[in-house]
């Protein structure tokens, strides 16, 4: 894939960002895979929230916005929506496993 500044046309630009998306969908995918597998050692609720644990991905996701030079408000938003939804995904899971 080009760079950035190598691209000649605003279609080059587009297919790179498509590939770009493509990749971020592809390791989403693998992302949750590991947030369905940590159930097996998660043994209640409470654990499953992980309230410390949030709060400690939140502010690393935001050092990382900041050093890659993007808005922590946005990324902090986006992982906040991405930690909710996996939350339900492990209850969902966990609340399986106990029947």
């Amino acid at each position: 894939m080009k760079e950035a500044k190598e691209c000649i046309n605003i279609q080059e630009i587009r297919d790179c960002i498509d590939t770009i998306d493509h990749q971020i969908f592809a390791l989403f995918g693998k992302r949750l895979e590991y947030v369905k597998e940590i159930v097996k050692f998660k043994a209640d609720a409470e654990g499953i929230v992980a309230h410390d644990r949030q709060l400690e991905l939140l502010k690393k996701r935001r050092e990382w916005a900041t050093q890659s030079g993007l808005d922590p408000d946005l990324f902090e938003g986006i992982f906040k929506t991405l930690i909710n939804w996996n939350v339900q995904q492990e209850m969902d899971l966990f609340m399986k496993k106990e029947i």
